[in-house]
């Protein structure tokens, strides 16, 4: 490698990410749902806003995206570490009998669900490098937690934000 291509292997790029507190109630057949976190925007003054896409990563490397399977996981989605705010780590699990290219949510050392399998196919071929994030959104129904959004990326640094404009 010449010392170019060294340097720019070496960089660190940091994506700046600004939040602003978020809560939505949605009226549901046995109760309301209640979606309570931040929404993400890519600018200081919060008006360039992150959609969630559960299809593609948001930016290269960067995901946006509920967790699939927590459903397996209902007991693990109420522990503390899976609340909006919370830190999270992606892990690949290459042995997965159901797909090669699965990426684990983990937090506190516990599996809570996968990214999805169309975010998962465009990350994991990059090796078996871990990725970080943070639950964007938690959602509940009467008081019980059963989804999560997270914002995270495997190849750059999320620096975030939550000072108001």
């Amino acid at each position: 490698m010449t010392p170019e291509q060294l340097r720019r292997a070496a960089d660190r790029v940091v994506l700046p990410i600004y939040l602003r507190d978020d809560a939505v109630t949605v009226p549901v057949a046995d109760g309301e749902m209640f979606g309570f976190g931040f929404k993400p925007y890519l600018d200081s003054d919060r008006t360039v806003e992150l959609l969630a896409d559960d299809s593609a990563p948001v930016l290269p490397g960067v995901f946006f995206t509920r967790v699939v399977g927590v459903s397996f996981h209902d007991d693990v989605l109420q522990m503390p570490q899976f609340r909006a705010g919370q830190s999270i780590a992606i892990k690949p699990e290459p042995s997965n009998p159901r797909d090669r290219n699965a990426l684990a949510v983990v937090g506190g050392g516990l599996r809570v669900g996968y990214l999805p399998a169309p975010i998962a196919d465009v990350l994991a071929p990059s090796g078996t490098r871990s990725g970080r994030g943070f639950i964007v959104k938690e959602w509940s129904t009467n008081g019980v937690r059963h989804d999560i959004w997270i914002l995270g990326s495997m190849h750059v640094t999320l620096s975030v934000s939550t000072d108001d404009p």
